[in-house]
């Protein structure tokens, strides 16, 4: 049953793709009277074409691509139809009779027969089709006496002595060459094979059909002997084909939309002996014109661009010029609008000849045509018309008018982001929430507002519960919340001044493993490896920016710190009957602290986001920066936090933590190259969930998670050299705890990348407790 209707949807489709029925003669190049052709050949003109082949004169029609080339054909005589029983050539210079006749499969002269309409046709449609021929111009001859003679007066393309290329300077002719001799690749020897593709044609009409199975016959394709080409390095001469100005248009395309330069222009001189002089003017800008913006701002955005007059213009500058305006300067945006691409004008190339027969090529620009559009009305749900998207799709927001670049901007509207919080720890269970950023520019880039927040709810789910406490069960299940505001000041050079209020749980475990890949393992193994604890308070903020790499910030915290319990039995997809995964306990109570920080980052830009909802001392205010330059970079930070808080005995006690953490990659090639670590961190009085720890990923990865706990001081050195999809990696680190040093452990693995973030990592611990199986993960955020 399915075949058969797979079978007759075939059979519809088929006769659906079918052309109507011809009303009459399809090719408009040949004016054919209705009296030409007998009644007789109209009825069987369409399915029999005369299997001629071998004579050259069977052939698509449809294909009118040589309309331009093949002028009409007249073949009547005061309403009389006449039969041309003899063809003859006239204009050949550099080609013969013969060879045109033997290229086209025309009979030779001497024999003399009659020829139908259809036969014309496909004549001189090879003829137009070969390449050769500037120009196909047939006539009937008609003597009072003798038979009707088609005449056919043919110009052939120019014939070429030498190629010279002039102006080039950042490209080499060797890159020009194939585009302008690029359809004498299709011309092939005269004892080249080639091969034929049947054509099958189902016909459906009603309760009739008809199957024909046909060998059509190919183009013909001059001999490469004839044709000016280039061979093993060195220019042939020959005919053009095509023409030299079809050749320059192509090299023209190839300039603007293969290589984008987008100014590029092409002249060409051919003197009468044949020698072609190509001039290449590579486009260089005159002007950079701001619209959308006042004279001030205009200023400012031209700097961002850094195009100059006089630059040679590139579409990868370009595209580069606008993601820079729009990093450094992140309150404007391209207008994206499909209009622009209108007002981009065309180009041809154009032929100009002197009376001594000397040719130029120029290359002219026109406007291009605007394509009629019928006026509607659309309605459009959604978030886009009030904030700002990035699925818009249009123009880049630049056009050309001659030799100037026009650069559109407006003021971007608000920006809002949300993003889904998959929560799922050892002491929530799965808890779902939101995170969400709403950010107001300011059009004259004086005060930039931001509102941000999040929640999340713990779900009962599973039974889970605290054994013996169904208080704290419920107290663990309260919802998480998270708000703050922040303003940029540009001009003060202030990236962010705000405050945050907060009740939820958090760790200080960020810098060694991502969110979502311990929410994925908490949920898939019960290892979510990180310690929680609730938090409720208040954060306040700023940060100075004074350079683009560089910026220093100060906290001041006030937070009321509880211990939490893991739930019972674990909600995880495998090892839910193992024990829960234990969470280390805290010291409860109120803490206030001030944070000093300073950060650089090589690969930051102007527009980078600085700051983060869950902000903590243990990591950067930079987010992590991928930089397409592949160039060395270095980043790091190093942040002081001094404190007060319950200690060990419960008593207030002063505490200071000072944290550095420096990475580098050095790329060697594509997709190869080392990147390093070193991370150092020290204190005094800390509280519990302040205190140092090694093991885990990816702080000193093949070890169990925390295995090294309980210290003041910890140092912990990674290297990873990455070649393409495979690398290896090593981690080297030490505690200080109870007043002494432990030794030094060590950690080797490697690990499969399937891009710059996700990737599978195999560990394992280089100790006397060293085994076979490795540690492994597949991870999807890096932390270094």
């Amino acid at each position: 049953m399915n075949r058969l209707a797979l079978a007759l949807c075939f059979i519809s489709l088929t006769a659906l793709g079918q052309p109507a029925p011809d009303a009459g003669t399809s090719d408009t190049s040949v004016a054919l009277s209705p009296s030409t052709a007998p009644p007789e050949a109209e009825a069987a003109s369409e399915d029999s074409r005369e299997a001629t082949c071998p004579e050259g004169f069977n052939e698509d029609d449809s294909d009118l691509s040589d309309s331009t080339v093949l002028g009409a054909m007249q073949v009547e005589v005061d309403g009389r139809g006449l039969t041309p029983t003899g063809l003859e050539f006239r204009g050949l210079q550099r080609l013969t009779d013969p060879q045109v006749r033997k290229l086209v499969g025309v009979p030779p002269a001497e024999a003399s027969r009659p020829l139908t309409a259809t036969q014309v046709q496909s004549l001189l449609h090879r003829l137009a089709r070969t390449g050769l021929f500037a120009r196909v111009e047939p006539r009937v001859r008609v003597s009072d006496q003798g038979p009707a003679l088609l005449e056919v007066t043919l110009q052939e393309n120019p014939t070429l002595t030498s190629v010279e290329f002039e102006g080039l300077q950042d490209l080499r002719p060797d890159e020009l060459w194939g585009a302008l001799f690029e359809l004498s690749s299709l011309a092939s020897d005269e004892d080249e094979e080639e091969e034929e593709d049947e054509v099958t044609t189902l016909r459906v009409h009603k309760r009739h059909g008809s199957l024909r199975v046909v060998s059509p016959c190919p183009a013909p394709r001059p001999p490469r002997p004839w044709l000016a080409r280039r061979e093993a390095g060195a220019f042939r001469p020959g005919i053009m084909l095509g023409g030299v100005d079809a050749a320059l248009g192509r090299v023209l395309q190839t300039l603007r939309e293969d290589d984008g330069y987008l100014l590029a222009t092409v002249s060409a001189t051919l003197s009468p002996e044949g020698r072609l002089v190509v001039t290449v003017d590579e486009g260089r800008l005159e002007s950079v014109e701001v619209r959308g913006v006042d004279d001030a701002m205009a200023t400012r955005v031209r700097k961002a661009l850094s195009l100059e007059p006089g630059d040679v213009f590139l579409r990868s500058d370009a595209r580069r010029a606008m993601e820079r305006m729009e990093s450094r300067l992140p309150f404007l945006r391209a207008v994206d609008s499909e209009d622009l691409q209108d007002e981009r004008a065309s180009v041809r190339i154009v032929e100009e000849r002197e009376a001594e027969g000397t040719r130029y090529y120029v290359t002219r620009e026109e406007p291009r045509r605007k394509s009629r559009r019928h006026e509607r009305v659309e309605f459009e749900l959604g978030w886009d018309p009030l904030f700002d998207g990035d699925g818009d799709t249009g123009s880049d927001g630049l056009t050309l008018e001659g030799k100037r670049l026009i650069v559109h901007v407006r003021p971007r509207p608000p920006d809002l982001d949300v993003d889904l919080l998959p929560v799922h720890t050892q002491v929530t269970g799965f808890a779902p929430g939101l995170k969400a950023s709403l950010r107001f520019f300011d059009s004259r880039d004086r005060v930039h507002t931001t509102l941000e927040g999040g929640f999340f709810i713990p779900l009962r789910l599973g039974g889970q519960r605290i054994p013996g406490d169904p208080e704290g069960t419920s107290s663990q299940r309260h919802v998480n919340l998270l708000g703050g505001a922040k303003v940029q000041l540009p001009a003060l050079g202030i990236e962010e001044l705000g405050a945050q209020v907060h009740d939820f749980i958090d760790t200080l475990d960020r810098w060694r493993l991502g969110d979502f890949d311990s929410y994925f393992y908490s949920f898939l193994i019960n290892r979510p490896d990180r310690d929680y604890f609730r938090r409720q308070g208040f954060t306040a903020f700023a940060t100075w920016r004074w350079a683009e790499s560089w910026l220093a910030g100060v906290e001041v915290r006030g937070d009321t710190a509880s211990s939490l319990q893991s739930f019972t039995p674990p909600l995880s997809l495998f090892r839910n009957d193992d024990p829960p995964f234990p969470n280390a306990p805290v010291n409860e109570g109120r803490f206030r602290s001030a944070v000093v920080r300073l950060e650089y980052s090589a690969a930051a830009e102007r527009g980078t986001r600085v700051g983060s909802l869950f902000r903590t001392p243990e990591t950067s205010l930079f987010e992590r920066h991928e930089s397409w330059k592949r160039e060395p970079t270095l980043r790091g930070f190093v942040t002081l936090e001094v404190g007060e808080g319950p200690g060990a005995d419960g008593a207030d006690a002063r505490f200071w933590k000072l944290v550095g953490d420096v990475a580098m990659d050095l790329p060697m090639k594509w997709h190869t190259g080392l990147s390093l670590r070193l991370r150092a961190a020290t204190g005094h009085d800390l509280p519990l969930q302040k205190q140092e720890a090694l093991g885990g990923w990816t702080a000193l990865r093949g070890f169990g998670f925390k295995e090294f706990r309980g210290g003041d001081s910890s140092v912990l050195a990674s290297a990873e050299y990455r070649w393409h999809g495979l690398g290896v990696f090593a981690d080297l680190g030490s505690v200080h705890a109870a007043g002494a040093w432990s030794d030094a452990q060590l950690g080797l693995g490697g690990s499969l990348h399937f891009g710059d973030s996700v990737r599978f990592e195999a560990a394992w611990r280089i100790d006397e407790k060293a085994r076979l199986e490795p540690e492994a993960r597949l991870l999807f955020n890096r932390t270094f």
